[in-house]
């Protein structure tokens, strides 16, 4: 290992210096032996091996000791921290357009809802730990060193994070630090972002964040992030697509860029996906949410769906037709008896059309179907499910229903393999 060149950063803990390493540079932490003990040292360890992700500092090697110092090999990032493309304009190498800053910050969220679906909290978010990389506007979350694993409630750290961007309930000693006030910090530090003006901590709410970024596309998002409530604030896997949407990293597609396949394209043959199983190329495989037949034997009209994972479409609501076991169906109601005697009166006779009634009751049953609990007369249910490997989203399936006064006003099913 070379001499150091220079010291990027000094804490608490040890120094961070620049150094080659297996002939190329890296950021190596070293902390004297007394002020970290060999559990500390392990659970770092074990964070950094969980969090191989292109917007988490890597890992580059073993950990060793060396002159009374334990000695951490890092990802050296060729760029500069946040708090200089925030506060120190003149130093600040970042072009603050608007794509920039939808890479920089997307980058970021990405990286924490990754360090959260792996119950990693980091506890110490500030724009002094996030790098942005010069030339490709990567952000990179840095400083894992007081990273915990929480799961079900349990902590495998202390709660050491620095007060400028804690959570009301944080600062307030009601809680400890978890997965929504890892949220609430980067709540603040988008805005901060946004508004390149430093925010004072206890005055940040949505109100505060309304009046900053006004008309700014993340306005919406950060509200839901810093809500003093960590019982009502978003979750990282509950923003993120609001996050991509004003970053211009949307993952929902505009119909009017969609691409009609090619007639020459043999469709079947050309992936695995379940998109193209079954007789017809375009027909979609049933969500897991649908796995029992309809009774009313609603045809899978044809979807043109995109390959990536950040650009898919909802399913076309199609039409529904007469089955003659629609008498048949349970009502979703408590009330079985009386439901049961209202839905054979609404039941057509005959060859007569669907009642609306009765289609606003089969409507109702489908969406409850599989939900982990019943449906509210107002209010909203979401199901998510996403599963990675090697970094990549392979099947990502969401499941959302919104009802007011009783009726149902939103209803999406919706499932992307990449298999």
């Amino acid at each position: 290992m070379a001499h150091s060149t220079s010291t990027l950063a000094q804490g608490c803990f040890g120094k961070v210096y620049k150094q080659k390493y297996n002939d190329t540079w890296a950021a190596i932490k070293k902390v004297p032996c007394q002020n970290i003990d060999r559990k500390d040292l392990e659970r770092e360890c074990a964070v950094y091996n969980k969090s191989k992700h292109p917007n988490i500092v890597r890992l580059l090697g073993d950990i060793t000791r060396e002159d009374g110092k334990w000695v951490i090999p890092l990802e050296f990032v060729f760029g500069e921290d946040l708090e200089t493309t925030i506060f120190k304009a003149s130093r600040s190498k970042i072009q603050m357009t608007p794509a920039n800053k939808g890479t920089i910050i997307v980058g970021m969220c990405e990286g924490l809802l990754y360090l959260h679906s792996k119950d990693i909290v980091h506890q110490d978010l500030k724009p002094d730990n996030i790098m942005v990389e010069h030339g490709t506007n990567r952000a990179v979350i840095i400083d894992l060193g007081l990273a915990k694993f929480f799961k079900y409630g349990l902590n495998s750290a202390w709660d050491m994070g620095n007060e400028a961007y804690a959570a009301p309930e944080v600062l307030q000693r009601r809680a400890q630090r978890d997965q929504r006030s890892d949220v609430w910090a980067m709540g603040k530090i988008i805005a901060e972002f946004c508004a390149r003006i430093r925010l004072v901590t206890p005055s940040v709410c949505p109100t505060k964040i309304k009046e900053t970024l006004k008309d700014q596309p993340y306005c919406q998002a950060v509200c839901r992030m810093v809500h003093p409530d960590p019982t009502l604030r978003a979750s990282m896997g509950g923003i993120i697509d609001d996050i991509r949407v004003a970053g211009g990293k949307s993952s929902a597609v505009q119909k009017d860029r969609l691409k009609i396949p090619s007639p020459n394209i043999d469709v079947r043959n050309r992936s695995p996906s379940p998109v193209h199983r079954g007789a017809s190329p375009f027909r979609r495989d049933p969500s897991p949410f649908r796995r029992d037949h309809s009774p009313l034997n609603r045809p899978t009209p044809p979807i043109n769906r995109s390959p990536s994972p950040l650009n898919f479409e909802r399913t076309p609501r199609p039409a529904v037709k007469h089955s003659p076991l629609a008498g048949l169906l349970p009502s979703p109601s408590p009330n079985r008896a009386q439901n049961d005697n209202k839905a054979q009166h609404l039941a057509p006779k005959g060859g007569s059309d669907l009642t609306k009634d009765f289609i606003k009751m089969a409507l109702f049953q489908e969406a409850a179907k599989d939900l982990p609990c019943d449906l509210p007369a107002t209010g909203r249910v979401m199901v998510r499910r996403f599963e990675q490997k090697n970094g990549d989203i392979e099947t990502w399936e969401q499941k959302e229903v919104v009802t007011r006064d009783g009726q149902i006003v939103k209803f999406d099913d919706i499932k992307f393999n990449s298999k």
